[in-house]
């Protein structure tokens, strides 16, 4: 069996590093094509993975407009090459594009309701559908359910293994206070009309917390004030799970680290636009269903929250009890996605 994965989004690798690595064993042929966005090229490279980039990312509307046509003959080459058997995407429009030039099979695994793209045109043109369990759209006979998030992938207990090592040797102690801060740049196609922090917001958050220790800044460096670029985290990577881990608390924006760090027994804080009663699913199961995280809009209330959590010395230790618990009811995801594709072979 040929199989292709495609990968835009550093969490996308994760999602699918141990699936790529049994499918490989098993004897499939695997090819691995992916976007030049954010770190994941890094990534790959630090990984030892062998990939193919099949397109930039570029930002703007006509940017993104005027980079379709590239990105698609990209595609389309390396699919006429390979002749996959399957193509793997979390929920891509060019795999959407491509599929009918080729003979093969699109499995997406999408997680978040809210992007329109993916609600009207991917999903409903491919061929299966693998979402959590807690996902409230429905897609009929192609639409497989699975018992966890995706980031349990490569974030439960039996998959990763926190090594304090990774930060002794980036100079930090992880036995002492220290935050971490997540910050993106809000420029993707389905972050459109959405928000996080401003550079005030920022400012003062990282101000409030250096006064309790240290402060970490997970950031593109051109979106961060200069007032804060000595707070940029030195850790590489592919080893920021660790950085995750061992931190006293982590507070961001992003919709994926502030998953990871719910899951790891982090106490997480995630601030942006989309929280609400129209919020994705998963995020609100994380806070009501299992306390692992909670979420805000408005920053006033969210600071609020911030020095609730510095008072209790104890909040480390509840969540992770908290995430001990949540993960005594999961079966191992990575064999659910496996056994989810494989059944359509």
């Amino acid at each position: 069996m040929r199989v292709l994965f495609e990968l835009t989004h550093p969490k996308h690798y994760y999602q699918f590093r141990h699936i790529i690595n049994v499918f490989h064993d098993d004897g499939h042929e695997i090819k691995i094509i992916a976007r030049d966005k954010d770190v994941l090229l890094e990534l790959l490279e630090k990984e030892n993975h062998h990939f193919q980039i099949y397109g930039k990312h570029k930002k703007g509307l006509l940017g993104k407009i005027f980079n379709i046509a590239d990105i698609f003959f990209n595609y389309l080459k390396i699919v006429r090459k390979f002749k996959p058997d399957f193509i793997v995407s979390k929920a891509s429009l060019y795999a959407v594009l491509i599929k009918p030039f080729t003979g093969a099979k699109l499995v997406i695994t999408p997680d978040s309701e809210v992007v329109w793209l993916t609600k009207k045109i991917v999903a409903p043109c491919s061929d299966v559908v693998i979402t959590p369990e807690t996902y409230t759209i429905d897609y009929g006979k192609k639409h497989k359910r699975i018992d966890g998030f995706f980031e349990e992938c490569y974030l439960a207990p039996a998959a990763f293994k926190p090594n304090k090592s990774v930060l002794t040797e980036a100079g930090i102690n992880p036995d002492s206070s220290y935050f971490v801060l997540r910050f993106i740049s809000w420029d993707a196609n389905h972050d459109v009309g959405q928000f996080g922090f401003t550079d005030d917001e920022r400012l003062k958050l990282a101000e409030k917390l250096s006064k309790h220790g240290r402060v970490i800044i997970s950031a593109e460096q051109k979106i961060l004030d200069e007032n804060l670029q000595n707070y940029q985290n030195p850790i590489p990577p592919n080893k920021m799970h660790h950085l995750l881990h061992y931190a006293t608390m982590y507070i961001g924006d992003s919709q994926t680290m502030a998953t990871e760090s719910a899951l790891l027994g982090t106490p997480a804080l995630r601030y942006n636009s989309f929280v609400g009663p129209d919020d994705m699913s998963n995020f609100i199961i994380l806070e009501k269903d299992h306390g692992l995280l909670r979420n805000f809009s408005d920053f006033r209330a969210l600071m609020q929250a911030v020095d609730e959590m510095l008072k209790k010395e104890d909040i480390k230790s509840e969540c992770l009890g908290k995430r001990k618990t949540y993960f005594a009811s999961k079966s191992d995801l990575n064999d659910q996605l496996i056994k989810a594709i494989l059944g359509e072979a």
